[in-house]
Formats: structure tokens, sequence, C-alpha cells
């Protein structure tokens, strides 16, 4: 762990950023404008449409390569993006020259998973059929990641064109939280909380059960899901989830997954751009996005 990464596990495990986070969770902002498209570098051209009664947000060079990355973001189903994943899709298109659009899909309380799973495929659709020469891959970070495993169980399901490719970071995958070994992880994780987390993952059930496939994609089936790359720490909440989601992985056909267990990581620790070990990741997602190779 660099030493950059032990000061930030240090400075989050003494600060007040766990009880600000659930006050956030439970009572979202919607005024959020950190991927809004004067917030971009000036040499960035950005595309933004309202679709579907949502929002999305196109960014490139001008001229990219054809690979086109569908950005679903973190925020525990119920915050937008905020200024990391404009820096992350900032880094991928100024060190890869990719294309990528940034998905506002509908949040709780205001939806559930009826309102975004639509939506987010409508989106997939739409991006295919406006971009008919890209290469798709999907990015998600935890709520996000979580979303992405459902897109993907849908577009099999529905046998629609699939990704070349799909990047999880410490993917939400069980809203239920009914796994016994989250209790101890729990006091490891400086910044999420079981009970908060429970709380949401009911809201945006709606009127599915919570073990519902389109909810908790981990009860869902991974065959034939497309090559997967997958990061998360070891001090995260979401841990055990993780690895039971990698051994699911690994034991479905026609899913080959490369996945990385990050000692002493936060959840969703990409979010940390600056961080040695964020660079070393967003490293090798570039790689894996221009190459198509699972490490």
């Amino acid at each position: 762990m660099s030493l950059r990464g032990k000061w930030l596990l240090f400075k989050t495990q003494h600060s007040q950023l766990k009880r600000q986070l659930q006050q956030a969770f439970l009572k979202p902002s919607r005024r959020n404008n950190a991927v809004v498209p004067d917030k971009f570098a000036t040499d960035i051209v950005t595309k933004e449409r309202r679709i579907f009664d949502g929002r999305i947000l196109t960014a490139d060079s001008g001229s990219p390569l054809p690979q086109h990355v569908i950005l679903l973001h973190g925020g525990a189903y119920t915050m937008q993006g905020i200024a990391s994943h404009r820096e992350i899709m900032e880094a991928l298109i100024h060190q890869a020259n990719l294309r990528i659009t940034y998905v506002d899909f509908p949040l709780v309380p205001e939806a559930t998973v009826d309102q975004t799973l639509i939506f987010t495929l409508n989106v997939y659709d739409y991006l295919r059929a406006q971009y008919p020469d890209d290469q798709f891959f999907l990015l998600g970070d935890s709520a996000g990641g979580g979303l992405a495993l459902t897109v993907l169980q849908q577009l099999r399901a529905q046998q629609k064109p699939m990704p070349a490719g799909s990047i999880l970071i410490s993917p939400w995958t069980d809203l239920s939280m009914m796994n016994p070994d989250l209790q101890a992880a729990a006091r490891r994780d400086p910044y999420l909380t079981l009970e908060t987390l429970k709380r949401i993952g009911y809201a945006y059930a709606g009127d599915h059960a919570v073990t519902d496939p389109r909810v908790s994609p981990i009860y869902g089936s991974f065959d034939e899901l497309g090559p997967i790359l997958m990061y998360f720490g070891t001090n995260e909440l979401l841990h055990a989830d993780d690895q039971r989601l990698l051994q699911k992985l690994r034991e479905a056909p026609g899913t080959p997954v490369a996945a990385h267990e990050m000692r002493a990581m936060l959840h969703d620790y990409l979010l940390w751009t600056k961080l040695p070990e964020s660079k070393r990741t967003l490293k090798a997602i570039k790689q894996f996005i221009l190459t198509g190779q699972l490490e």
C-alpha cells in the first residue's frame, strides 16, 4: 500500500466522513453540477442530451478512437456523479483518446429499479444506434457496477448485442445486505454503513423483492456476459460480497474475468484519482479497453 493510501485510510478513519456520507445518501442533493459541459477541460468536446426523461453527456477529443465507454456512476443509487467521475472521464480521454458517455440515470427516492434499469437499457440501445461503428465498454463503480451487471444480464436475456467488455469497481451487487460476513466488514469500512445501504436497497427495489436479480444481480446468471475486469478493496464493507461475486464469475462459462483484490484499499478507491493505486488501476483499465484483452 502506498504512503498516500495509508494517509487516506488514516484520514478517513479519523474524520466525520462516515456521518456526512450517510446524510448525503439519505438526503441527496439534486443541485450537483460536477459532470456538466462547462466543468470539462477546454480541449474536450462535450455533447449533452436530454433523452428518455433523463440526461446523458458524451465527451471526447473531437476525433476519438472507436472505443466508447459507457460510465455508470456510483453513489448508492441516490447520488449523482461527482467531480472524480469527471476526472476519470478526462483521464481516459487525454491518455487513451476514448469516447465516454456519462449516464445520469434516475435515482432514489424519485425512482426505483424499474425506471433506472429501463432508462439505462434505452440509453445503451440509443448509443449503439447513434454510434454504430463504436466498440462499447461498460464502466461501473459501486452501485454503477451493480447496474452494469444487471444491464449485461438483461442484454443477454433479450439476445441483444453485448459490450466488448466491462469494468467493475467495488460493485454493489446484493442490495439485501444479508450476508453475515458484512457485519465484521462494516467495522473496517471508514465511510459505508450496513444500515444505510440496506435502507436504500429496499427503497431502490420498489415493488420487487430485494433479491430479484434486476435489483441484486448477484442472484442472477453470469453465463455468457463477456470479459470482465474487476477491482475491489479489502477494507470495504462490500468485500465479502465482492468475493462471492468473483467466485460466481469464475464459474460462469463465457465470462472470462480478471480480478484484483486491493490490499487495505477503501470502497471505490478509484474516486481518489491521485492515489498511486488508482493511477495503476486506471492504466490497466485503459489497456483492457484499447486491446480488449484481460491481463
